[in-house]
Order: structure tokens, then C-alpha cells, then sequence
């Protein structure tokens, strides 16, 4: 059996880049925002004409961006 170690560095940046793409997808939904998931929620959804589809649609650029810079941010700083 082959044991690989690998050293303390690495884990803390592999411990960074797992816990930086599993928290992106989070963010394309109401659910993973505390403000989105109020304002669903509250009375003032029906009057402003919020629905879930609509925030996940007004989430999609910022997830497009938050993605690429995390992408970026693992190839070149980790």
C-alpha cells in the first residue's frame, strides 16, 4: 500500500478551495442569502412582484462573478 502525505500547506489550501466551491453554488439561491430569503418571505414580496425564479435570476451575475474571482483566486494565490 501506498501512503501519500501531504504537508500542512497544502491541506490548509485544499481546505480553503473546498470550502470556497462549496459555498458558491449557495449564493445563486434565496435560500443561501439571509436578505433574499427575508424579503421572499416577508409581506413586501406580493407588492414588489418577488418571486423565488426572479431572486435566483437577480443572484446570477453576482454568482458568474463571485465564481471566476474564487477560480482566479485558487489558481494563482493558493
Amino acid at each position: 500500500m501506498i501512503q501519500r502525505i501531504i504537508s500542512r500547506s497544502q491541506f490548509d489550501n485544499l481546505a480553503i478551495a473546498i470550502n470556497t466551491g462549496t459555498n458558491i453554488p449557495s449564493i445563486a439561491t434565496p435560500n443561501g442569502q439571509a436578505a433574499f430569503l427575508f424579503l421572499l418571505t416577508s409581506s413586501l414580496a406580493p407588492l414588489i412582484g418577488l418571486s423565488y425564479m426572479r431572486m435566483v435570476k437577480m443572484a446570477l451575475p453576482y454568482t458568474i462573478v463571485l465564481s471566476i474571482v474564487g477560480f482566479l483566486s485558487v489558481v494563482y494565490f493558493l
